[in-house]
């Protein structure tokens, strides 16, 4: 049974907290935003109140205007003759330290112990049902750029430049904590502290969408950006779904009306092994993109 002292000391404890990051958006709580079981500090408006504070703070929205996106030729050739970019589900890194690094390091167990009525983990329904695609920016280091080329483009690749409206699903700057000994967030980490000293779990609206943003120190030479998509969304704006080698991925429209972001092929840039010809007959072969402005890499 929660009580009014029991809420205003969680309200106070958790704006204290605040107050020790270094955080741009900073709202306050008081002993209303706060409701308590026996085990769980709760309320789904207090709880959004602070995911939306995470996001915003750790996993800026749309930070940037141009997006870049390595890939090879085929994919390339694929990419344009479609107008869609395909977004795998995160199941096809979930062995590559997707997800599961975010909630070991804050102590989230029950997605690998909770499973659904079919038996199947938390974890892997979670990971199933959500389809991303990466971009970069165009601030990369030389080191960085001849990564980016080698491992996403197989260094015959092209680096197409996008620019996004009207943005409506999330894009986001993945999060990689400051050096490869801290393997936390934070700001997470002290909260459930909050609620551990209580005696409870706290549970954070949207926590599982926040894991997707999150990637070990050892990735930040990618200095990542990802388009996410929920299955459930990709199935309600009728976005079609394939698959390949084993793995889903979704269909995302560009350069046309696209209920959830618009994105624009603005350039593409060839790198310094990139079969030119082939490339720009490739382009030349859609005509959509034949006017579409191109450089050399000259790394």
């Amino acid at each position: 049974m929660t009580t009014i002292s029991e809420n205003m000391l969680i309200s106070t404890e958790v704006n204290q907290c605040l107050t020790k990051h270094p955080l741009n958006y900073l709202p306050t709580f008081d002993l209303n935003d706060f409701r308590t079981t026996n085990k769980i500090i709760t309320n789904h408006l207090a709880t959004s109140k602070l995911s939306d504070l995470i996001l915003k703070n750790y996993f800026p929205q749309n930070p940037i205007s141009e997006y870049h996106h390595f890939t090879d030729i085929d994919a390339f050739e694929n990419i344009l003759k479609t107008k869609r970019l395909w977004l795998f589900s995160v199941k096809k890194r979930f062995g590559e330290n997707e997800f599961k690094p975010f909630y070991s390091a804050h102590k989230m167990d029950g997605y690998e112990l909770k499973k659904n009525s079919a038996g199947i983990a938390l974890e892997s329904e979670l990971v199933e049902n959500a389809f991303y695609t990466s971009f970069t920016n165009d601030k990369l280091t030389k080191k960085a750029e001849n990564y980016m080329w080698k491992y996403f483009a197989k260094n015959t690749g092209v680096r197409m430049v996008f620019e996004v409206n009207n943005l409506n699903t999330d894009l986001r700057q993945v999060y990689y904590p400051s050096s490869p000994t801290k393997t936390d967030l934070p700001l997470l980490t002290d909260l459930c502290e909050i609620a551990t000293k209580m005696n409870k779990y706290l549970i954070l609206n949207r926590i599982a969408t926040i894991g997707f943003f999150y990637l070990p120190h050892y990735y930040n030479i990618e200095q990542e950006y990802r388009l996410l998509i929920k299955r459930v969304t990709g199935e309600y704006f009728n976005f079609q779904f394939g698959q390949k080698d084993g793995y889903e991925y979704l269909k995302f429209p560009f350069n046309i009306t696209n209920p959830l972001a618009e994105l624009k092929l603005k350039k593409i840039i060839f790198d310094i092994n990139t079969d030119k010809i082939k490339a720009k007959n490739i382009i030349k072969s859609n005509n959509e993109f034949a006017s579409i402005p191109t450089e050399n890499n000259n790394r």
